[in-house]
């Protein structure tokens, strides 16, 4: 009988959500918690071969193609996680500081042009409007950085994102030029400024941020399929456990497809709402995985 600290390798993950966009916890496989195999005991008798047919066959090599990707995609997935688990906290702390600043400037920017009479009232605008864009370009400095190095991502949507962190502060970095040469000189072009810097690198900035954190979540949840498919296959649960595994992971099948389908969507906030809608049916899937391990502990007692 599988012992119950053999099924610590998965559920150590459940009771989270999946998805370190909205909670962050160390998880996955832990230091004694490794499956363990008993090699004294004897091999098995071979099943007699069955011939399978040629769509059979083509299917199962598919399957298996499947689960080689999900592996090599969860390599190393863990121990990253883990090491940079302490830079991510930070980032996420002060990015939040950072965002709360940014308004609180934003605030008193339009109380001082409000308040300011003709004759200053430009020169009030463009100081506000560069210090606003100064602090938006210290946090693509820091989101660069943890994006860097987060684990997770792939490497297209990794590098999509930089891509976009790096656009975006290069156009920041010249409209702060230009502001400081002399370029704009009233309201009106800061607004224009702001608009064309907005549709341009803002929108595709953003949607690239997006499409990271999903593709980050999808490996969240291959990787706890990948842990489930382990004990599934080489730890020989229960019957009744292997129903509750078996459907926990077919669960996540389909919302690892769901992600995927969402990835090429091109409007931000469309893409978000889904997104939002995927995270809220995970908990369905490891509330199967949850049962299978009470199940477990259910047997052993």
């Amino acid at each position: 009988m599988i012992s119950t600290s053999r099924f610590l390798i998965v559920f150590s993950v459940l009771g989270i959500l999946l998805f370190p966009t909205v909670t962050f916890a160390a998880v996955g496989l832990q230091p004694g918690f490794e499956v363990q195999y008993d090699y004294d005991e004897p091999e098995p008798e071979p099943e007699p071969e069955v011939e399978l047919s040629t769509g059979a066959l083509l299917e199962a090599e598919q399957k298996q193609a499947l689960w080689t990707e999900r592996k090599a995609r969860t390599l190393g997935f863990w121990g990253r996680m883990m090491n940079n688990r302490k830079n991510v906290k930070n980032f996420r702390e002060n990015h939040k500081e950072r965002k709360e600043k940014r308004v609180e400037k934003r605030i008193a920017c339009r109380e001082v042009v409000r308040r300011s009479n003709r004759d200053t009232v430009n020169e009030t605008t463009l100081h506000c409007f560069r210090a606003v864009l100064s602090l938006d370009l210290e946090m693509l400095r820091k989101e660069k950085q943890y994006v860097e190095s987060i684990a997770g991502p792939r490497d297209e949507y990794r590098s999509a994102a930089i891509f976009h962190i790096e656009n975006l502060m290069d156009a920041i970095a010249t409209i702060i030029q230009a502001i400081d040469v002399g370029v704009y000189t009233d309201k009106e072009s800061v607004q224009d400024a702001k608009k064309n810097l907005g549709e341009a690198y803002r929108n595709q900035h953003r949607l690239a941020m997006t499409r990271l954190r999903i593709d980050r979540s999808a490996t969240w949840m291959t990787h706890l399929m990948v842990r489930l498919n382990i004990v599934l296959t080489k730890a020989n649960p229960p019957a009744q456990v292997i129903v509750k595994i078996t459907e926990s992971i077919t669960c996540l099948e389909s919302k690892e497809a769901a992600l995927e389908e969402l990835l090429p969507m091109e409007d931000n906030q469309a893409l978000v709402a889904a997104f939002r809608q995927v995270q809220s049916e995970v908990k369905i899937c490891t509330d199967a995985a949850r049962d299978a391990y009470l199940l477990n502990t259910e047997v052993e007692q």
